[in-house]
């Protein structure tokens, strides 16, 4: 028989997880069954429970993932870059979000994960605002840290209101941003 490398296990836990990640944000935590999740996933009931051993896990599993993945901040530029990538990955993702941070009011692991990961966003945001700054010659006042926590929770009220279909006037909503944000190009 040959032996399955690494690769292969972690390809296949990936398709997992986008099966189960594409069903949580159709059908919600509760109403997603593991055998939808299966059927999805084109693998056999038995290639999935070998991989998470219950629903519980695949929950825990796309939440961590989820929260890990909140925005890629790497090649974020500006604010206006920043709420396109928010809108670009409305649908599902959105969906999927709010679930998290629904569970995350009951789970105080998942509310640790999120909190530390929206501190690392926190500081990442805070410093394309300093360099931003630097680059227009403006002083680092207010506290680009405070700035950064005010823009999170406005583009997480954001990505909830997309979560439930609200149609949202995406470029006055980016105009409102860089107004608040002292950028008023």
């Amino acid at each position: 028989m040959p032996k399955v490398t690494q690769e292969h296990r972690d390809a296949r836990r990936r398709q997992i997880l986008a099966a189960a990640r594409e069903m949580f944000a159709a059908k919600g935590f509760a109403q997603t069954s593991t055998g939808e999740i299966v059927a999805a996933s084109g693998l056999s009931t038995g290639a999935v429970y070998s991989y998470f051993p219950s629903k519980n896990d695949l929950v825990a599993a796309v939440c961590e993932d989820a929260v890990d993945n909140l925005i890629d901040l790497a090649s974020i530029r500006d604010a206006a870059e920043l709420l396109d990538r928010v809108r670009a990955r409305h649908g599902g993702h959105a969906r999927l979000m709010a679930q998290v941070w629904a569970e995350a009011a009951v789970s105080p692991d998942l509310a640790a994960q999120i909190r530390a990961q929206l501190a690392k966003d926190q500081e990442k945001v805070a410093g394309l605002i300093r360099q931003d700054r630097c680059a227009r010659g403006l002083p680092d006042s207010p506290d680009p840290s405070g700035v950064a926590g005010a823009l999170l929770a406005m583009l997480t009220g954001y990505s909830q209101r997309l979560a439930i279909g609200q149609d949202i006037d995406t470029a006055a909503f980016r105009q409102a941003l860089q107004t608040l944000l002292g950028d008023a190009t």
